[in-house]
């Protein structure tokens, strides 16, 4: 007998098709029934729909209406069970022209088409992650959107105009990651400074749920309490900004809190962000950005992040991971002749004992066990300026000990404390 692909184990055969593009996954499902069912889940589970804003007339809906009208038929008996079609789907992205048409010379969105989306997410229950882009508007045209939705969506990531906060628990009860598009993808909308609801009942089930918010600002009516939180953009030092952060951490009261801070930064400030996460904090990752320099990241670290784990009372910190970002010079900054050219010679600066600054870290907060420290990116640094250590409790008389250990068991020891609270 032959062997052909669709004879290989099922197993070798999953881990093949993982490799090859969904395009080519969905020419092989044309080539038989049997070759359909293998290479199916292989193209439907990461769906993207929309973004066709060069194309004339209303492609994107008619592309979002097709996909929907097709996932939720019933499926033909040789392909399995009738919900067969949406099984594979793990993966939906909606972008802004998938739900609006054009009228009168505007694009509006078409509730029709917000309805059947709504018919999806509550019959797609393998469905993981969804990505919305601007969800106001769905909300707006279809007040009903997503009610009763699958379960299994446990990821929700947003872009455009965001839905207020008490509209998506509602929606998305079961999410436990909250994401926000990075850089200028996610609006920053005008109830993110708001106060939080008086009614303590306002988001439901995430009290439970949630589980992380990787955001790029602050959200302050967010008033639950989240194992990690992801602040993507730097906290500036000016009492606004400052004051924001305070009152997000306060009230979100992560375990895990990955952050960057202007540099230079002062220990006050430093220390009034750690102190809104205690005691709860176990693991920090403290980014310094736009660094001018090694020497000016080491003293940052040396002197501000020491002062303020010291300052910061009941703080019972476990790990922290510290580096920095290099300043750059916008391509579009004004460039000044100089009366005559002077030869520039970039000199590499001198290195710095990383050991000694990690033995200052530990004495600031007796409560460490593991410190990691990257200067590299620092503009005159080298790829030897980042260390990973080990901290052990002092004997009779001595000082606090740190050990430096390996990049492979840094990294182990940073996931695990990642992992922090998140099944205990």
């Amino acid at each position: 007998m032959p062997h052909t692909l669709l004879s290989l184990n099922y197993d070798v055969l999953s881990s093949i098709l993982a490799l090859i593009s969904t395009q080519d996954a969905a020419q092989l499902a044309l080539a038989s029934r049997a070759a359909y069912a293998v290479a199916y889940p292989r193209f439907i589970s990461n769906v993207s729909l929309g973004g066709l804003y060069h194309k004339a007339g209303d492609s994107a809906v008619s592309q979002l209406k097709s996909f929907s009208n097709f996932v939720l038929a019933p499926a033909p008996c040789w392909h399995g069970a009738p919900s067969a079609r949406l099984d594979g789907l793990r993966s939906l992205e909606i972008m802004r022209d998938a739900v609006r048409v054009r009228k009168g010379g505007m694009r509006v969105v078409d509730a029709s088409a917000v309805a059947l989306l709504s018919a999806v997410l509550q019959k797609a229950h393998d469905l993981q992650q969804l990505t919305l882009w601007g969800s106001d508007a769905l909300f707006t045209a279809f007040p009903d959107f997503a009610l009763g939705s699958s379960p299994s969506i446990h990821t929700l990531v947003l872009g455009g105009d965001i839905a207020p906060l008490p509209v998506l628990a509602r929606a998305f009860p079961h999410v436990r990651n909250l994401e926000f598009v990075a850089g200028g993808g996610s609006c920053v909308p005008e109830w993110a400074f708001d106060a939080p609801d008086a009614n303590s009942e306002a988001l439901g089930p995430w009290r439970k749920n949630l589980e992380r918010v990787d955001a790029g600002f602050p959200i302050i009516p967010l008033a639950v309490p989240v194992r990690r939180v992801d602040l993507r953009n730097p906290i500036v030092a000016d009492e606004d900004s400052i004051w924001c952060a305070h009152t997000f951490l306060a009230q979100t009261r992560p375990v895990v809190l990955s952050a960057a801070v202007s540099v230079p930064s002062s220990a006050e400030h430093l220390g009034a962000l750690l102190h809104a996460t205690v005691p709860g904090i176990k693991y920090l990752e403290l980014t310094g950005d736009r660094c001018e320099g090694l020497r000016e990241g080491f003293d940052w670290m040396m002197r501000d992040v020491s002062q303020s784990l010291q300052h910061a009372s009941n703080l019972c910190i476990h790990g922290i991971t510290l580096t920095v970002t290099r300043a750059t010079v916008s391509p579009f900054a004004p460039k000044y002749q100089e009366d005559a050219p002077v030869a520039r010679v970039a000199t590499p600066e001198k290195s710095v004992d990383l050991a000694v600054l990690a033995r200052t870290v530990a004495e600031s907060a007796p409560s460490l066990r593991f410190i990691a420290i990257d200067l590299s990116p620092a503009k005159g640094a080298s790829s030897a300026e980042r260390a990973w250590f080990r901290v052990h409790e002092p004997r009779v008389g001595s000082s606090r000990r740190v050990e430096k250990i390996s990049e492979e068991e840094g990294q182990a020891i940073a996931n695990k404390m990642r992992a922090f609270n998140r099944y205990d």
